[in-house]
């Protein structure tokens, strides 16, 4: 079996690690919360249905190294550095790693809005709350209520629509680029 990567898929790889750490940016925070709505998420979603499992996982590892260790700024709202992972908001981004590379397991082997839609929303947003959940409650000494409400509630259907969006343009990139 041929562990390595295409250019081909290199490429790929690295256009989707570009958009996810550029769609960073389009960020804003809510008074009542360290969390922020962000681009990113569609974008990993995107990268997701996309991109192989293998590749999803390799790439959001990157966008951690980079922005998290290496202190780029590219985590959400164009921060960076240890402290973020290590915050409040740090369970938010492992569980994108896993959360992310589930749906590109999930996502099936045809092109399908429906079955993208499906899988984004039912895999990945349970996985990242659940991840922002732990991170707020160990971090900020809260209960599950307080973290719901900072971690969860308002975030809800912006990432259905979020996931819905990257659904729509997963099946027209992948149809460009001659996947499934």
């Amino acid at each position: 079996m041929n562990n390595s990567f295409s250019p081909h898929d290199l490429a790929k790889m690295a256009m989707c690690l570009a958009v996810i750490s550029v769609s960073a940016y389009i960020a804003f925070p809510l008074p009542f919360t360290p969390a922020m709505v962000v681009a990113s998420t569609a974008a990993m979603c995107l990268a997701a249905f996309v991109l192989t499992p293998k590749q999803t996982f390799i790439t959001l590892v990157a966008y951690l190294i980079l922005g998290g260790i290496a202190g780029l700024p590219i985590l959400p709202g164009g921060t960076g550095g240890l402290g973020r992972l290590l915050g409040p908001t740090g369970g938010f981004y492992f569980a994108w790693v896993l959360a992310y590379t589930l749906v590109s397991m999930f996502k099936g082997e045809k092109n399908s809005f429906k079955r993208y839609s499906i899988v984004g929303i039912v895999i990945s947003l349970p996985v990242v709350y659940i991840g922002g959940l732990i991170s707020m409650m160990l971090v900020l000494d809260i209960g599950i209520e307080a973290a719901l409400v900072q971690a969860v509630l308002p975030f809800i259907f912006g990432d259905v629509v979020k996931c819905l969006l990257a659904a729509f343009l997963g099946v027209r990139l992948n149809r460009a680029l001659g996947n499934g």
